[in-house]
Protein backbone atom coordinates (compact mmCIF):
# COMPACT_ATOMS: atom_id res chain seq x y z
CA UNK A 1 0.00 0.00 0.00
CA UNK A 2 1.26 3.43 -0.87
CA UNK A 3 1.76 5.93 1.91
CA UNK A 4 -0.33 8.60 0.14
CA UNK A 5 -3.32 6.32 -0.40
CA UNK A 6 -6.45 6.85 1.67
CA UNK A 7 -9.19 4.35 2.64
CA UNK A 8 -11.97 6.17 0.77
CA UNK A 9 -15.53 5.09 -0.11
CA UNK A 10 -17.97 6.28 -2.76
CA UNK A 11 -20.03 7.90 0.04
CA UNK A 12 -17.25 10.34 0.93
CA UNK A 13 -17.93 14.05 0.58
CA UNK A 14 -15.17 16.64 0.23
CA UNK A 15 -15.37 17.27 3.97
CA UNK A 16 -15.02 13.55 4.74
CA UNK A 17 -12.08 13.29 2.35
CA UNK A 18 -10.41 16.23 4.12
CA UNK A 19 -10.84 14.46 7.45
CA UNK A 20 -9.32 11.31 5.96
CA UNK A 21 -6.30 13.30 4.76
CA UNK A 22 -5.86 14.70 8.23
CA UNK A 23 -6.36 11.51 10.22
CA UNK A 24 -5.90 8.40 8.07
CA UNK A 25 -2.45 8.48 6.56
CA UNK A 26 -1.07 4.97 6.00
CA UNK A 27 1.07 3.41 8.72
CA UNK A 28 3.19 0.26 8.49
CA UNK A 29 1.38 -0.95 11.62
CA UNK A 30 -1.87 -1.03 9.62
CA UNK A 31 -3.14 -4.46 8.65
CA UNK A 32 -5.40 -5.31 5.70
CA UNK A 33 -8.50 -5.76 7.84
CA UNK A 34 -8.30 -2.33 9.44
CA UNK A 35 -7.26 -0.62 6.19
CA UNK A 36 -9.80 -2.14 3.82
CA UNK A 37 -12.70 -2.67 6.23
CA UNK A 38 -12.59 -0.71 9.49
CA UNK A 39 -10.93 2.49 8.26
CA UNK A 40 -13.66 2.89 5.64
CA UNK A 41 -16.17 3.20 8.48
CA UNK A 42 -14.14 4.65 11.33
CA UNK A 43 -13.96 8.23 10.05
CA UNK A 44 -17.75 8.55 10.25
CA UNK A 45 -17.74 7.32 13.86
CA UNK A 46 -14.83 9.69 14.58
CA UNK A 47 -16.79 12.70 13.34
CA UNK A 48 -19.84 11.74 15.41
CA UNK A 49 -17.79 11.27 18.59
CA UNK A 50 -16.04 14.60 18.06
CA UNK A 51 -19.42 16.31 17.75
CA UNK A 52 -20.48 14.62 20.99
CA UNK A 53 -17.36 16.08 22.67
CA UNK A 54 -15.98 12.68 23.56
CA UNK A 55 -12.26 12.43 24.25
CA UNK A 56 -9.87 10.04 22.45
CA UNK A 57 -8.95 8.43 25.77
CA UNK A 58 -12.60 7.67 26.57
CA UNK A 59 -12.94 5.89 23.22
CA UNK A 60 -9.69 4.01 23.93
CA UNK A 61 -11.12 2.67 27.19
CA UNK A 62 -14.23 1.50 25.32
CA UNK A 63 -11.99 -0.18 22.76
CA UNK A 64 -10.13 -2.11 25.46
CA UNK A 65 -13.45 -3.15 27.02
CA UNK A 66 -14.98 -4.51 23.81
CA UNK A 67 -11.80 -6.34 22.80
CA UNK A 68 -11.60 -8.04 26.20
CA UNK A 69 -15.37 -8.68 26.19
CA UNK A 70 -15.06 -10.67 22.97
CA UNK A 71 -13.09 -13.26 24.92
CA UNK A 72 -15.96 -13.68 27.38
CA UNK A 73 -18.32 -14.59 24.52
CA UNK A 74 -15.71 -16.83 22.93
CA UNK A 75 -15.52 -18.75 26.20
CA UNK A 76 -19.27 -19.47 26.07
CA UNK A 77 -18.48 -21.80 23.14
CA UNK A 78 -21.86 -21.61 21.39
CA UNK A 79 -22.52 -20.61 17.75
CA UNK A 80 -24.53 -17.54 18.79
CA UNK A 81 -21.78 -16.49 21.22
CA UNK A 82 -19.17 -16.82 18.46
CA UNK A 83 -21.13 -14.33 16.34
CA UNK A 84 -21.42 -11.91 19.29
CA UNK A 85 -17.67 -12.31 19.92
CA UNK A 86 -16.98 -11.38 16.29
CA UNK A 87 -18.94 -8.14 16.62
CA UNK A 88 -17.50 -7.28 20.05
CA UNK A 89 -13.94 -7.69 18.81
CA UNK A 90 -14.56 -5.63 15.69
CA UNK A 91 -16.30 -2.85 17.63
CA UNK A 92 -13.25 -2.73 19.89
CA UNK A 93 -10.89 -2.73 16.90
CA UNK A 94 -13.00 -0.04 15.20
CA UNK A 95 -12.80 2.16 18.31
CA UNK A 96 -9.04 1.58 18.35
CA UNK A 97 -8.97 3.18 14.89
CA UNK A 98 -11.30 5.97 15.98
CA UNK A 99 -9.34 7.11 19.05
CA UNK A 100 -6.20 7.81 17.00
CA UNK A 101 -8.18 9.66 14.36
CA UNK A 102 -9.86 11.79 17.01
CA UNK A 103 -6.47 12.58 18.58
CA UNK A 104 -4.97 13.65 15.24
CA UNK A 105 -7.96 15.78 14.20
CA UNK A 106 -8.25 17.49 17.61
CA UNK A 107 -4.45 17.63 18.07
CA UNK A 108 -4.91 15.85 21.37
CA UNK A 109 -2.19 13.20 21.44
CA UNK A 110 -0.61 12.33 24.79
CA UNK A 111 1.48 9.76 26.62
CA UNK A 112 -1.66 8.70 28.44
CA UNK A 113 -3.29 7.89 25.10
CA UNK A 114 -0.26 5.80 24.11
CA UNK A 115 -0.44 4.02 27.47
CA UNK A 116 -4.12 3.13 26.92
CA UNK A 117 -3.32 1.94 23.38
CA UNK A 118 -0.83 -0.48 24.92
CA UNK A 119 -3.53 -1.68 27.30
CA UNK A 120 -5.75 -2.35 24.28
CA UNK A 121 -3.02 -4.64 22.98
CA UNK A 122 -2.89 -6.22 26.41
CA UNK A 123 -6.65 -6.78 26.26
CA UNK A 124 -6.08 -9.23 23.42
CA UNK A 125 -4.14 -11.57 25.74
CA UNK A 126 -7.24 -12.81 27.65
CA UNK A 127 -8.88 -13.39 24.26
CA UNK A 128 -6.05 -15.69 23.21
CA UNK A 129 -6.31 -17.53 26.52
CA UNK A 130 -10.06 -17.89 25.98
CA UNK A 131 -9.39 -19.89 22.79
CA UNK A 132 -8.08 -23.11 24.41
CA UNK A 133 -10.62 -22.75 27.23
CA UNK A 134 -13.39 -22.40 24.65
CA UNK A 135 -12.16 -25.55 22.94
CA UNK A 136 -12.12 -27.40 26.28
CA UNK A 137 -15.67 -26.21 27.04
CA UNK A 138 -16.88 -27.34 23.60
CA UNK A 139 -15.31 -30.77 24.16
CA UNK A 140 -16.80 -31.00 27.70
CA UNK A 141 -13.40 -30.98 29.41
CA UNK A 142 -14.46 -27.94 31.47
CA UNK A 143 -17.70 -28.28 33.40
CA UNK A 144 -18.74 -24.70 34.20
CA UNK A 145 -22.00 -22.88 33.65
CA UNK A 146 -22.14 -19.43 32.03
CA UNK A 147 -21.70 -17.63 35.35
CA UNK A 148 -18.69 -19.78 36.23
CA UNK A 149 -17.11 -19.12 32.84
CA UNK A 150 -17.69 -15.41 33.31
CA UNK A 151 -16.02 -15.44 36.73
CA UNK A 152 -13.10 -17.47 35.35
CA UNK A 153 -12.64 -15.06 32.48
CA UNK A 154 -12.82 -12.03 34.77
CA UNK A 155 -10.04 -13.52 36.91
CA UNK A 156 -7.94 -14.11 33.79
CA UNK A 157 -8.42 -10.48 32.71
CA UNK A 158 -7.50 -9.15 36.16
CA UNK A 159 -4.36 -11.29 36.40
CA UNK A 160 -3.15 -10.30 32.92
CA UNK A 161 -3.85 -6.62 33.50
CA UNK A 162 -2.03 -6.76 36.85
CA UNK A 163 1.05 -7.95 34.95
CA UNK A 164 0.60 -5.83 31.84
CA UNK A 165 -0.15 -2.40 33.37
CA UNK A 166 3.40 -1.87 34.75
CA UNK A 167 4.87 -3.17 31.48
CA UNK A 168 2.72 -0.72 29.51
CA UNK A 169 3.81 2.09 31.82
CA UNK A 170 7.48 1.29 31.25
CA UNK A 171 6.99 1.10 27.47
CA UNK A 172 5.17 4.44 27.51
CA UNK A 173 8.19 6.10 29.11
CA UNK A 174 10.79 4.22 27.07
CA UNK A 175 13.01 5.97 24.57
CA UNK A 176 11.82 4.05 21.50
CA UNK A 177 8.03 3.61 21.67
CA UNK A 178 7.71 3.40 17.87
CA UNK A 179 10.28 0.66 17.31
CA UNK A 180 9.11 -2.07 14.93
CA UNK A 181 9.63 -5.72 15.74
CA UNK A 182 11.13 -8.06 13.10
CA UNK A 183 7.86 -9.89 12.45
CA UNK A 184 6.10 -6.63 11.64
CA UNK A 185 8.84 -5.85 9.11
CA UNK A 186 8.29 -9.22 7.44
CA UNK A 187 4.50 -8.70 7.35
CA UNK A 188 4.83 -5.52 5.30
CA UNK A 189 7.03 -7.07 2.60
CA UNK A 190 4.11 -7.90 0.34
CA UNK A 191 0.39 -8.59 0.00
CA UNK A 192 0.82 -12.33 0.65
CA UNK A 193 2.61 -11.67 3.94
CA UNK A 194 0.02 -9.08 4.94
CA UNK A 195 -2.85 -11.48 4.18
CA UNK A 196 -1.12 -14.19 6.23
CA UNK A 197 -0.70 -11.70 9.08
CA UNK A 198 -4.44 -11.01 9.13
CA UNK A 199 -5.47 -14.68 8.93
CA UNK A 200 -3.07 -15.65 11.71
CA UNK A 201 -4.18 -12.79 13.96
CA UNK A 202 -7.40 -12.03 15.81
CA UNK A 203 -9.12 -10.24 12.88
CA UNK A 204 -8.78 -13.32 10.71
CA UNK A 205 -9.61 -15.69 13.57
CA UNK A 206 -12.92 -14.01 14.40
CA UNK A 207 -13.84 -13.53 10.73
CA UNK A 208 -13.27 -17.19 9.82
CA UNK A 209 -14.95 -18.41 13.02
CA UNK A 210 -18.02 -16.28 12.30
CA UNK A 211 -18.02 -17.42 8.66
CA UNK A 212 -17.89 -21.10 9.66
CA UNK A 213 -20.70 -20.52 12.15
CA UNK A 214 -22.90 -18.82 9.56
CA UNK A 215 -22.25 -21.56 7.00
CA UNK A 216 -22.88 -24.46 9.41
CA UNK A 217 -25.88 -22.84 11.07
CA UNK A 218 -26.73 -21.95 14.65
CA UNK A 219 -26.67 -25.58 15.86
CA UNK A 220 -23.47 -26.63 17.68
CA UNK A 221 -21.06 -28.49 15.37
CA UNK A 222 -17.49 -29.75 15.57
CA UNK A 223 -16.41 -27.42 12.75
CA UNK A 224 -15.72 -24.53 15.11
CA UNK A 225 -13.77 -26.79 17.48
CA UNK A 226 -11.61 -28.09 14.66
CA UNK A 227 -10.93 -24.56 13.49
CA UNK A 228 -10.04 -23.27 16.98
CA UNK A 229 -7.75 -26.25 17.53
CA UNK A 230 -6.04 -25.76 14.17
CA UNK A 231 -5.65 -22.04 14.78
CA UNK A 232 -4.04 -22.69 18.17
CA UNK A 233 -1.59 -25.14 16.63
CA UNK A 234 -0.53 -22.67 13.94
CA UNK A 235 -0.47 -19.90 16.55
CA UNK A 236 1.97 -21.92 18.68
CA UNK A 237 4.26 -22.31 15.67
CA UNK A 238 3.97 -18.59 14.97
CA UNK A 239 4.94 -17.73 18.54
CA UNK A 240 8.03 -19.93 18.30
CA UNK A 241 9.02 -18.28 15.01
CA UNK A 242 8.41 -14.81 16.47
CA UNK A 243 10.55 -15.64 19.50
CA UNK A 244 13.38 -16.93 17.29
CA UNK A 245 13.33 -13.92 14.96
CA UNK A 246 13.06 -11.43 17.80
CA UNK A 247 15.99 -12.93 19.74
CA UNK A 248 18.10 -12.92 16.58
CA UNK A 249 17.40 -9.22 16.01
CA UNK A 250 19.26 -8.13 19.16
Amino acid sequence: MENNKLPTTWLDTKAIYAYRQQAQSYSTKEDLWSWYVLRRLSIYVTIVFLKWKWTPNAVSWMSAFFVAFSGFWLLQATPAAFIVAFFCYNIGYLFDCVDGEMARISNNTSKKGYFIDLLIQGATLPVYLAMPLSLMVALDYVQLDSVGRGILYLLIVLIIMALFVPIAYQLTHSQAPNARDPVNKIRTKGLLFEAAGVLLGLPGFFFVLALITLVTGIQPTTAQSWYIGGFLLVFALKVCARFFLTVRSF
